[in-house]
């Protein structure tokens, strides 16, 4: 699905200090999330110039999505680390950037850490282990079909794994609590903006309109087109996060 082309990154203060240095930037699938945390000098306000460009001192999230940011910045100011920000972050998106920033695909995660050492987390999806040079041709011709639609086209998705791996390695906060805002956002709603109704409406009017399944996660209530504004509830993926949330990636 098509997120509508490309917006500006809303950005969101952290309201204290950050107690470690980290820089981090988060890719899921075509690179939904960027997080980066930096810590300075303590100051006692973040400001907005005048070219409405916003600065901090104490620490930036980063991403495609309003809600999203502000997950990841309510994470830094209950005390979590650059990490905690940056999973609580991707999994946000996975409910308001559908196009990009979902758990059932891959990304990777770079972190730097506070002795100035880097490392990479690499969870992009694979090929099931089964999967030869012949699974797209089996009557020995390219059918190119089945490796776009339908179940032969989806990799192993990496993703929970990878950001619980993260989490497990580096992060401070419980895993519960830093998946919790994302099953809070699919349940409660969030208001959808212009590009997102309109992506929404354009994957249910093509071909992705055509399996209940997704009519039925991401329709309407009572038929129609989404409009800017309306809120959207996706029942179904809050409760696979928050069994997620509460049981950890191995029940994904």
């Amino acid at each position: 699905m098509s997120s509508g082309g490309p917006q500006p990154s809303p950005r969101r203060p952290v309201p204290r200090p950050i107690a470690n240095m980290l820089r981090l930037s988060i890719r899921t699938l075509a690179g939904a999330a960027v997080a980066a945390v930096m810590q300075a000098a303590v100051c006692t306000a973040s400001a907005q110039d005048t070219t409405g460009v916003l600065t901090s001192r104490r620490g930036l999230v980063v991403s495609v999505s309003a809600p999203a940011s502000d997950v990841g910045a309510a994470i830094l100011a209950r005390g979590g680390n650059a990490v905690d920000a940056a999973v609580a972050t991707a999994f946000a998106l996975a409910v308001t950037h559908p196009s990009a920033g979902n758990i059932g695909g891959g990304g990777f995660m770079v972190i730097r850490l506070p002795n100035g050492t880097s490392t990479t987390i690499d969870y992009r999806e694979r090929a099931p282990l089964k999967a030869d040079s012949m699974l797209f041709a089996p009557n020995g011709t390219l059918i190119r079909a089945l490796g776009d639609t339908g179940w032969l086209a989806a990799g192993v998705p990496g993703t929970v794994r990878g950001l619980e791996m993260a989490h497990r390695k580096y992060g401070k906060l419980p895993w519960v609590d830093v998946v919790r805002p994302a099953v809070e956002l699919a349940s409660k709603g969030w208001p959808l903006s212009p590009a997102l109704a309109r992506a929404i409406n354009s994957t249910l009017a093509g071909r992705n309109g055509r399996y209940p399944s997704t009519v039925e996660a991401y329709g309407k209530p009572g038929g129609g087109a989404w409009q800017a504004g309306d809120t959207i509830r996706l029942t179904a993926l809050a409760h696979t996060l928050d069994e997620i949330a509460r049981k950890g990636a191995a029940v994904f």
